[in-house]
């Protein structure tokens, strides 16, 4: 193995749990990795907008099958999209191969072969073995910027699995409840209603905020949390609120200008 293919090690994430997606809206997701998990499944495609919890899930699921006593690795693209694409040979070994934002390699005819190629060998090797991949996007795989089409097929041979928006309430309050107690974290009640009630509505960007409040509270016990502390931890769910706002204001707007160009170049 190259030294290039030990690095993938660093995107292994452990951090997550099937668990985690106990609301109503996600079980429809949770009956696919099931089916999966028996080998009905071997090419799962999560589709879902940004920040509604993919990676997450993609890390849920390689640590489900970790347990099963099966090999993963967990692929960013928009992280590798700059290496090497010859740094994913040899990895058609693994049990189950995650490919995180495989919509990232629009653009890269190289990397768009080299994916085509691994998903090719480890359906090879499925023969023998049960085999997972599990790719996640923001855009379903039809739609897909690619001019390898023959990439598009092979994705197209998966299960397509549409993610919940985040807009229940009770998904989000059943995936809160699951992390704070994995990570044994505490938090006042009227700080995580708030982050309910006011802070982000899709999955990664409120945990993303979960994860910027955390400090303040670190190795403070609840019966010590003052109305100060409260306060300061409700202003910084506002800020960070409204910073993933702004991101997508300027996500739209980046979309709008690109669909412009595009037409102008059609016309």
């Amino acid at each position: 193995m190259t030294q290039c293919q030990l690095s993938l090690d660093l995107y292994i994430k452990q951090d997550a749990s099937l668990s985690d997606f106990a609301g109503p809206g996600w079980l429809t997701v949770i009956d696919a990795v099931r089916q999966a998990h028996v080998g009905l499944v071997n090419q799962l495609y999560l589709q879902g907008e940004a920040d509604t919890g993919k990676s997450h899930l993609l890390a849920a699921i390689g640590e489900s099958f970790r347990e099963l006593g099966s090999s993963v690795i967990y692929l960013s693209m928009r992280e590798l999209v700059g290496l090497d694409p010859q740094v994913v040979g040899g990895l058609e070994h693994m049990d189950m191969i995650a490919i995180d934002d495989i919509d990232a390699i629009e653009g890269h005819a190289g990397w768009q072969e080299a994916i085509f190629h691994l998903i090719n060998r480890s359906r090879e090797r499925s023969q023998d073995a049960q085999v997972l991949l599990a790719f996640a996007s923001r855009k379903p795989f039809g739609q897909l910027d690619f001019g390898l089409q023959d990439l598009k097929s092979r994705l197209a041979k998966s299960l397509l699995v549409a993610l919940p928006t985040g807009s229940d309430r009770s998904d989000r309050a059943l995936i809160l409840q699951a992390v704070l107690k994995r990570r044994n974290w505490q938090f006042d009640p009227r700080i995580t209603d708030y982050l309910l009630d006011e802070g982000p509505k899709r999955i990664g960007a409120m945990l993303e905020v979960l994860t910027a409040v955390q400090p303040m509270f670190t190795n403070l016990e609840r019966a010590h949390v003052t109305k100060a502390k409260v306060q300061a931890a409700i202003k910084l769910i506002d800020e960070r609120t409204l910073l993933d706002e702004l991101r997508d204001l300027t996500s739209d707007d980046d979309m709008l200008a690109s669909d412009r160009q595009q037409d102008w170049l059609d016309f």
